[in-house]
């Protein structure tokens, strides 16, 4: 059954909405489903849905292009996060001692009370003996998931869209010191291995090209792939980051600019927690 299951992932921007869907064949992966959408640019208002029309009749129209069974992945803002680093215990903690020490952390780290965070963690990609603690207002959280439900969407993942790209360099067996950087309209995603944290987020009006946003914040990063939501030229130092090369089925119609799909073909990667 897990092989008849269309895994999607649903990135929702200002400007724009994408959505891909990919099946698990023995060689791969095939592309299932594509999607693209213009949405206003005050679709989002610091990272919460500012204006739920047109955006949820336009999910109820695109769930009915699916199959009743999916594994939806839906991109969370990176604006609504806070992190921190946690160095793990020399000794091995279980459930619930695990959850425990987390929840412990996160009354130290966060000036929130820890009954309104929704708390996340996870191992870097470089083994280090550290955890990145990840936390969200579950008001902001409930927000989300409330607007996808209007829609009939219930996701399995809300997953970090930067951390959307780890998943794809992952699939794309990318360098491990390599960045990939995504454009968006109003603001700038990235992921590098190289990094603490590895991933990272900033508006566009803070860093206006590639190259002020390497010397602000990837200066460690040694080569760069490139995705854009935008219709632009490559920008000089970087290579184009295709999503639709991590699937080895694919048939026209294709996308004319797949970078845009980056996110989303992240997110369709991206495996369920277990």
């Amino acid at each position: 059954m897990a092989f008849q299951t269309w895994q999607v992932g649903l990135d929702i921007q200002n400007g724009q909405l994408c959505a891909l869907g990919i099946q698990r064949r023995r060689n791969g992966w095939q592309l299932r489903h594509w999607w693209q959408h213009t949405l206003p640019h005050d679709t989002l208002t610091n990272g919460l849905v500012q204006r739920p029309d047109p955006l949820i009749p336009l999910l109820r129209q695109w769930r009915k292009q699916l199959p009743r069974q999916i594994s939806l992945r839906v991109g969370f803002p990176a604006g609504l996060v806070l992190q921190h680093q946690l160095a793990l215990p020399q000794t091995s903690l279980r459930e619930p001692e695990r959850s425990s020490y987390i929840t412990a952390a996160a009354k130290r780290f966060f000036p929130i009370e820890p009954e309104k965070l929704a708390l996340d963690y996870r191992e870097p990609a470089l083994k280090s003996g550290q955890l990145w603690l990840s936390a969200a207002r579950r008001e902001a959280v409930h927000s989300w998931l409330e607007n996808l439900g209007r829609a009939g969407l219930k996701p399995q993942v809300l997953e970090l869209a930067p951390a959307a790209l780890f998943a794809l360099s992952q699939a794309l067996r990318l360098s491990g010191d390599a960045a990939l950087v995504h454009r968006l309209p109003d603001h700038w995603l990235w992921f590098c291995p190289r990094l603490q944290p590895e991933w990272g987020w900033s508006p566009t009006h803070e860093a206006t090209d590639l190259t002020t946003l390497r010397e602000k914040y990837l200066a460690e990063a040694t080569s760069f792939y490139y995705s854009s939501a935008l219709e632009e030229a490559l920008p000089d130092g970087a290579e184009w980051l295709d999503p639709l090369a991590a699937f080895a089925f694919k048939q026209p119609p294709l996308p004319v600019f797949t970078g845009a799909f980056a996110l989303a073909a992240g997110l369709a990667l991206r495996p369920e927690d277990v």
